[in-house]
């Protein structure tokens, strides 16, 4: 795994409490993602293939990304396949939360220089949108509301720290900055140019059949009534990412403990249906609408090699 940070259990040593930055050995892999095969695939094009075969790209005279912009709705597993990329390519691995950083350039500076120190690593910058929004971004959806925006922007100082630090990894290889948000349509443009982080990756909530398959996922573990059908819960759950998902069969489990008062439990589809209605989804029609504009909006070709 890369160098010897990737190679230990231990945590990187920074300045700052791990809540904002870590270094540390990718936990995930692209076999614990049900679904999203063209969406895995584009993280092997964009992030595992230049990393693991430089030469090969050398040879064949094709230059790799400078940067990857991954943007899509909250909870769709963005950062998780930012990882489980990393992990395939067998690089370090760091992570900047960025909306905890919003008063804290310093941490950025500190995980990108730690970056091109230990190449070859992928950088996870997360909530870019938050930490350099376009100027007067607009986050009100057709119908009025507001989900997604941050409490906090970045302050200017984080904003010019963001553009410096993606500036300097963009020419070299060895280092990607995978940087996710959640729309594309509020984030400073000048990050999308070629020279900056030059493709895209876009993360869309699961379809029904990816839906499904989450289901089967997060009930894998526990026994399950006859009557619990995989293809209704799928159609119920039409706005729900992976995040609800599990917090839905997270609460079914929860309220099957209870009834079995420690005893065996079973998960039937009433519980399930019950803890659907005990969990809202956080997208909403107007939203899914917004997010497939924005998408069609966009330029085609930056989402491809």
């Amino acid at each position: 795994m890369g160098n010897e940070a990737t190679n230990s259990d231990k945590w990187f040593q920074t300045d700052h409490d791990r809540v904002y930055l870590d270094v540390l050995k990718p936990r995930f892999s692209f076999e614990d993602f049900v679904g999203y095969e063209d969406v895995i695939e584009k993280f092997r094009e964009m992030i595992v293939v230049p990393l693991k075969y430089p030469d090969a790209l050398k040879l064949a005279g094709v230059k790799p990304p400078t940067g990857v912009i991954v943007w899509g709705p909250l909870g769709s597993g963005k950062a998780h396949m930012i990882e489980a990329a990393a992990d395939e390519a067998g690089v370090n691995y760091v992570i900047i939360r960025g909306r905890e950083c919003s008063d804290h350039p310093n941490v950025i500076h500190q995980g990108f220089k730690y970056a091109r120190e230990h190449r070859p690593c992928v950088i996870n910058l997360m909530d870019i949108d938050w930490l350099a929004p376009r100027e007067n971004a607009n986050y009100t959806w057709a119908d009025g509301t507001e989900d997604g925006k941050p409490d906090k922007f970045g302050s200017p100082e984080v904003h010019e720290a963001v553009h410096e630090e993606v500036a300097k990894v963009a020419p070299i290889e060895d280092v990607i900055c995978a940087a996710s948000c959640y729309r594309m349509d509020v984030l400073d443009q000048a990050f999308t140019r070629t020279s900056m982080l030059g493709r895209k990756i876009y993360v869309p909530r699961p379809d029904k059949r990816e839906r499904a398959e989450i289901f089967k996922y997060y009930l894998k573990d526990v026994k399950l009534a006859e009557d619990v059908d995989f293809k209704k819960l799928a159609d119920i759950a039409e706005y729900y990412v992976g995040w609800d998902i599990e917090a839905l069969c997270r609460k079914a489990k929860l309220s099957a403990i209870e009834k079995s008062k420690g005893g065996p439990i079973e998960v039937t589809m009433a519980g399930l249906l019950g803890a659907q209605k005990k969990v809202r989804a956080w997208l909403s029609p107007e939203m899914v609408k917004g997010y497939d504009h924005i998408r069609a909006e966009d330029c085609i070709h930056k989402y491809n090699f």
